[in-house]
């Protein structure tokens, strides 16, 4: 199958070990089917003998049965061993695979675009990177090594039992059929619902991590018992799933568990009626006895094995479809070489389209190096997008968007967006110290920059003032800092990286006027003069760039300088005249006329899959 050879490419230089385990499994089958002919002749020759023959001296009986023993006890040992090496070297063969697509698939979400990754479900995201990856380890360690060594066994022990006798063989396989139809029946039955069961969990995973993540959110508008009546909900469907599957299982397994114990029952009759008809000796018998396991064996292990391969059939295939699914955005194949960027912006007839809705229309822009260039508008009149073109998180749907007079396309996006510091309004911080989430863009900066960027940032005062100062933990996702405190250090972040090209999206909304104002001065006095794009709904964080774009509608309206704009009597007058607090009327009605206009999705938002919660909630 597909899935199986693809699970398997993964091996590596490893697949020498997996060969070695299944060679060394093989020799294991044969030292078991050896140590029964031991017993064989050691009752045909030398017990039975004597017990017709009163006549034989049981010292020398002995001594031609201490080395028999000694044999057989040598091959016990022997077959421990070799079975001891074959599941190491299986063991270590799985790991390492599952190790390599672990890290394939990391890498490839690492790729992938924020509008894939809000198309999918972070939950099942996670499940496939975790629950769906241990379940082809399971497959790669124990599964198919059990499946081999079944038919391994069925194999050696049909040619031991067909040199004996034909006979009791062709009887014992007779049940045969029944366990082969109960399996297939199985497989077909279940396949689907683990389907099923692996798309629940990845919902459930869902809410949990949806939970966690909105916490403080969920208890200040007292949902609580909301959150856990849809967690309810949604773990009541995965538990009928897996009582579904489990039902189908214990339905057919104990078909296939029957005929293995039948066919047990049926070696010692029809053995014995061998015997007594002197179609086979007494040794012979000793050894069907000894060895009808290694026929029951694979029968007694066939639903579980079809079980757990239908479990890996349905996870291969979800991490399959997140291994091969390609990025939106890639490098050209080959790009223009790596070079010093200075920081010149052009957008040449930029239009953006969005599922069919039009973000930006047509838009031109031209953004000298080092120069400081504001975008205001109303929400979602396409702010956000400018930026998102330039660091090429989406392509324009017409015109290009140029750096240095060069496409952004043609660069190397890791060369791209290395000279771009970003600090956006939605701040992430990781889980680690503050001096690493400031550098977490250049990790091997000196500690010199790391507390220049924080002093820029108007960041190094309060850092100095938590318990460990620049190494103390920041909690996850920022947790135990103001809003402020957080867009400061994602400020110090994108400063740190002292980039020739800096974004700032709303990055002070969340700060007081006199902190606003004290980074503005730092950022005009930095030794490296970057070209810096600010999107601001306020006006006291634009009003001192060299140049105000708006943008209505996804069109630019109205450009020029604070002062230019005011003349104009335009958008920009009106927002001032209301942030001041002396606007009338008419002011207001044309603020709300325009915020009416622009209430479509930006291009770097994406419509996720459709998702019903519990009842009571949102739509």
């Amino acid at each position: 199958m597909n899935q199986i050879k693809w699970a398997f490419s993964f091996l590596g230089k490893s697949r020498y070990k997996l060969y070695a385990a299944y060679v060394l499994m093989i020799l294991s089958t044969a030292l078991m089917v050896i140590d029964p002919q031991i017993v064989k002749k050691i009752v045909n020759d030398l017990l039975y003998p004597m017990f017709e023959d009163a006549s034989i001296p049981t010292r020398a009986v002995v001594q031609q049965l201490l080395p028999l023993v000694l044999l057989g006890f040598g091959i016990l040992v022997l077959r421990v061993f070799v079975r001891f090496l074959s599941n190491l070297f299986r063991e270590q063969a799985s790991q390492q695979a599952t190790f390599e697509i672990r890290q394939a698939l990391y890498k490839k979400l690492s790729e992938q675009s924020r509008s894939f990754l809000m198309a999918n479900r972070s939950g099942d995201l996670i499940n496939k990177c975790t629950g769906d990856v241990e379940a082809i380890n399971h497959f790669l360690c124990f599964v198919s090594y059990s499946i081999f060594d079944s038919v391994v066994m069925l194999t050696a022990v049909l040619i031991v039992f067909f040199a004996i006798s034909w006979k009791f063989t062709l009887i014992e396989l007779a049940l045969a059929p029944f366990a082969f139809w109960a399996a297939i029946t199985l497989g077909k039955k279940v396949r689907p619902i683990f389907g099923e069961a692996r798309q629940q969990l990845s919902k459930l995973n869902t809410v949990v991590s949806e939970n966690i993540a909105g916490n403080r959110v969920v208890r200040a508008f007292c949902r609580e018992d909301h959150e856990i009546e849809k967690f309810d909900k949604e773990n009541v469907k995965y538990y009928e799933m897996n009582l579904k599957a489990n039902k189908a299982w214990t339905t057919y397994s104990p078909v296939m568990e029957t005929v293995g114990n039948i066919m047990t029952g049926t070696a010692i009759v029809v053995g014995a009626l061998l015997v007594i008809w002197k179609q086979i000796t007494v040794g012979d018998l000793l050894v069907f006895t000894s060895l009808s396991w290694m026929m029951n064996e694979p029968f007694l292990m066939m639903g579980f094995l079809i079980n757990d391969t239908q479990r890996f059939l349905v996870s291969c295939e979800r991490v399959q479809e997140l291994y091969l699914s390609e990025p939106e955005i890639q490098s050209p194949e080959k790009p223009v070489p790596n070079k010093e960027i200075r920081g010149d912006i052009d957008l040449e007839h930029v239009s953006l389209t969005f599922d069919g809705d039009p973000i930006l229309k047509d838009i031109n822009m031209h953004i000298p190096a080092g120069a400081t260039v504001g975008i205001m508008g109303p929400t979602g009149s396409g702010k956000s997008s400018v930026f998102n073109l330039i660091t090429r998180f989406v392509d324009p749907t017409s015109g290009h968007v140029k750096v240095d007079g060069i496409d952004v396309s043609r660069y190397d996006l890791q060369h791209l967006r290395r000279n771009i510091g970003v600090a956006l309004q939605d701040v992430f911080l990781f889980s680690d110290t503050v001096e690493s989430n400031i550098a977490y863009g250049v990790p091997d900066v000196s500690n010199d920059v790391v507390y220049q960027a924080a002093e820029d940032a108007a960041a190094d005062d309060f850092i100095k003032r938590l318990p460990d100062g620049y190494d103390t933990i920041v909690g996850e996702r920022g947790m135990g800092l103001s809003g402020g405190q957080k867009q400061r250090l994602s400020l110090a972040r994108a400063l740190a990286m002292n980039a020739p090209i800096l974004i700032l999206d709303d990055t002070t909304s969340a700060v007081d006027m006199e902190t606003e104002q004290y980074i503005q001065q730092h950022l005009a006095a930095r030794k490296k003069k970057a070209t810096t794009l600010i999107v601001a709904q306020r006006i006291s964080s634009v009003k001192n760039a060299d140049i105000i774009f708006i943008l209505q509608d996804g069109k630019v309206t109205e450009s020029g300088t604070h002062q230019q704009l005011l003349e104009k009597k335009g958008y920009y007058y009106n927002i001032y005249r209301i942030q001041q607090g002396i606007a009338t009327e008419e002011d207001l009605a044309a603020a709300r006329e325009a915020v009416a206009k622009n209430t479509k999705t930006t291009a770097f938002e994406s419509r996720k899959p459709e998702y019903t919660p519990a009842k009571g909630g949102v739509r």
